[in-house]
């Protein structure tokens, strides 16, 4: 990706902040079925996202499933830059339109997320700033009040991560594909958690 197309894509930022601990910009935007292909083929591949994934498919495969998620009202999908590098892929989704909302009680205001770091390179030493980043532009989304997610109980250092952003395992429950923890991030926590870690962000 050159940085002329990075330059194009930034103007479709729909979130961005400055000043994390390593000084250096965090921004997502939306993801471009007919651009990102290859790029989330890539990660998919990654040995640590296959694992729990399971989504190693061929580029056909992935392009048809990045181009249903953009014709799912209750479903998006983006991609995240820590200044012109993609790092990541991120999913919303509301829960009570999922396979989740079977296995809880959702409530108002609930918002899912399936968060990965595709590119090794910024994995652990950039996890706490991408978590911090990605709670923030999720709460900034108007009327959320919990995030909540359902990581696969094998994934400890996940699992480790989500817990030191502020989120509380309230389950174990059964999906069709794993047996995952119910991991829920309310906006009173949030909110106590970001008054420590202030950052300058724009939500467009």
């Amino acid at each position: 990706m050159t940085a002329a197309t990075v330059h194009l894509l930034r103007e479709r930022a729909v979130y961005e902040e400055a000043g994390s601990s390593r000084n250096r910009v965090i921004w997502t935007r939306p993801v471009d079925p007919g651009l990102d292909v290859e790029l989330v083929h890539l990660w998919m591949h990654e040995p640590e996202v296959e694992r729990y994934w399971e989504m190693a498919w061929p580029a056909d495969r992935i392009a048809d499933y990045l181009r249903r998620h953009e014709d799912d009202p209750h479903r998006e999908a983006f991609v995240t830059f820590v200044d012109d590098t993609p790092v990541g892929y991120l999913e919303v989704y509301d829960p009570a339109h999922d396979v989740l909302g079977s296995a809880y009680a959702v409530e108002p205001g609930d918002l899912g997320a399936h968060v990965l770091i595709g590119d090794q390179d910024f994995r652990g030493r950039f996890s706490v700033s991408l978590g911090l980043a990605t709670n923030r532009f999720l709460f900034g989304r108007p009327g959320v009040q919990r995030i909540v997610g359902e990581p696969d109980v094998g994934n400890h250092n996940f699992l480790s991560l989500l817990a030191f952003l502020g989120f509380r395992k309230d389950a174990e429950i059964d999906l069709p594909d794993k047996r995952a923890a119910l991991m829920v991030c309310d906006r009173a926590t949030f909110e106590r958690l970001s008054s420590r870690t202030r950052r300058r962000s724009r939500t467009v």
